[in-house]
């Protein structure tokens, strides 16, 4: 044995042992992590008056798993919905801000496809709720409201990511888990998104699950549809003129797999596939890992989501066209149930 080889071996010696010991660090944080999450909810359980009302109907959409799940076009769904109806409705949200200050989710869901959509943002979700009560609003979506229990709610609609549902079994950090599955006990709503990604038999067992831990919720199925794509110039297109492109893909998602998933779906040719941190704010890091992924491939395009897009910069440089695929929440399954039960909130709330 020479003296490189040797080397090699101590160094993957050196990273098993420091791989089994964040591991270990991981899993003794999780069990408290858990504990605590647990007993948080169990005390808003017993004893309700804890959360505020704003004396307007809430419905939260949240999830149970660090991002990824769709939380976003399902809070547009149903603002799309409520106003179609003829409610006024606002989203608050917390906000979550990129270096340049400012919350993609809020400017994507003020940008609404059937005109613009009211978003207050503030980590103080009770403040933000009350201010949309006295700018008129007459129903409040609250985005990732499920582990804030502070605002009262009157529906809760829980996402659940068919890729990844349950975060590898694990609380934060040793898996995704925000808090234990036990929580979705509380759900009104279970929607499996991205329901046509996984095989049938895959997507029947989830729904077994599902309805095991949540025997009081309904559940129903949803997709990410592709609706149009548009160009540099603004321009908006059908998505299925991706369909042979040589493509390198990039976003920060949580879970960036079923967005490269969908784009193989749309008959792109896959030559690169960048995921970022969700939320990633496009500085100059990210930008040359881009730059350096287009140089080593042959694409003919760049392709990103909405969400990443308006985090980009228009002085930021890049090396190819860059199209961003538009999606939407299509509920394949339990559309009318699920609306039933938003109306039935509408129509019986007391504040």
């Amino acid at each position: 044995m020479d003296q490189q080889e040797l080397r090699d071996i101590m160094g993957s010696v050196r990273n098993d042992a420091k791989a089994a010991l964040l591991r270990t660090l991981t899993a003794a944080l999780a069990g408290p992590y858990a504990a605590l999450m647990r007993m948080r909810r169990q005390g808003y359980r017993q004893h309700p008056s804890k959360s505020i009302s704003v004396g307007v109907p809430v419905i939260s959409v949240g999830n149970i798993t660090t991002g990824g799940t769709g939380k976003t076009p399902m809070v547009a769904w149903l603002v799309e919905q409520l106003a179609a109806s003829g409610r006024k409705p606002a989203v608050v949200t917390r906000g979550y801000m990129t270096s340049g200050q400012a919350s993609d989710e809020a400017q994507l869901l003020r940008q609404g496809e059937s005109g613009p959509v009211k978003v207050f943002v503030d980590p103080d979700r009770v403040a933000a709720a009350r201010a949309a009560v006295a700018d008129g609003a007459d129903v409040i979506v609250m985005d990732d409201g499920f582990q804030h229990r502070r605002l009262r709610r009157d529906l809760d609609i829980v996402l659940i990511d068919a890729i990844n549902p349950f975060g590898f079994g694990h609380c934060l950090p040793r898996g995704l888990l925000r808090e234990p599955l036990s929580a979705l006990a509380d759900a009104d709503v279970l929607v499996i998104t991205h329901s046509d990604l996984i095989e049938p038999v895959e997507l029947s067992g989830l729904q077994r699950k599902l309805a095991e831990l949540a025997p009081r919720a309904m559940i129903a199925l949803a997709e990410h549809e592709p609706t149009t794509v548009r160009d540099p110039d603004n321009e908006e297109f059908d998505a299925h003129l991706l369909d042979g492109l040589v493509v390198c893909a990039f976003c920060g998602l949580g879970n960036p797999d079923a967005f490269f998933r969908t784009l193989k779906k749309l008959g792109c040719q896959m030559v690169a596939t960048i995921p970022f941190d969700d939320h990633a704010a496009y500085n100059a890091v990210q930008i040359d890992r881009i730059m350096n992924a287009v140089a080593s491939s042959h694409a003919q395009v760049l392709v990103t989501t909405a969400k990443d897009k308006v985090k980009i910069l228009p002085a930021q440089s890049l090396p190819l066209p860059l199209l961003v695929l538009n999606m939407r929440m299509k509920l394949s399954q339990g559309q009318a149930e699920l609306w039933n039960k938003v109306e039935k909130v509408l129509m019986g709330h007391k504040a």
